[in-house]
């Protein structure tokens, strides 16, 4: 059973766009935020803290309002889960689409992927932001450059 935060993470997770190098990204909570307070076709306004707390479990209770709101900011995104009020505090959990549930089911097959998922679900955005950055990093330097076959210079093979 699936709870209003990891709904509305996985519709965070959802929306993300690939950014200027291609890596994707996850709106963020402020953009959000704000997004939804500038909406003119609503008098809702939300902060970055109280979507925070929405998202991380610390405020369970929103009005039907702000689930409006933020269900219209996310009908408004390119999205695969099914976006409504009745999605986001359903019992049942969202479906992802079946294409990507293999690729999913490979990786998180693995115990030290499952132990790196299950922390970074514990960070707040801006820290798995952080963590984001990071991996980038990491994955950037496993690449060996440009005819770099990656064997020491007196190798023949």
């Amino acid at each position: 059973m699936a709870t209003l935060a990891e709904r509305l993470n996985s519709w965070f997770a959802d929306a993300a766009t690939p950014d200027a190098v291609g890596r994707l990204r996850e709106p963020s909570t402020s953009e959000v935020a704000q997004a939804i307070s500038q909406d003119p076709s609503h008098d809702v306004t939300i902060s970055r803290s109280y979507l925070t707390a929405l998202r991380n479990g610390s405020q369970t209770n929103p009005t039907v309002s702000v689930l409006s709101a933020i269900v219209k900011y996310f009908q408004s995104r390119d999205m695969s889960l099914p976006v409504s009020v009745s999605a986001l505090v359903d019992e049942e959990p969202p479906a992802r689409p079946a294409q990507s549930q293999d690729g999913w089911a490979t990786a998180l097959a693995d115990r030290q992927v499952q132990s790196i998922a299950m922390r970074a679900g514990q960070l707040t955005p801006e820290l798995r932001e952080q963590l984001l950055s990071i991996m980038d990093v990491l994955d950037a330097k496993k690449s060996p450059p440009s005819g770099d076959t990656g064997k020491p210079a007196g190798d023949k093979a």
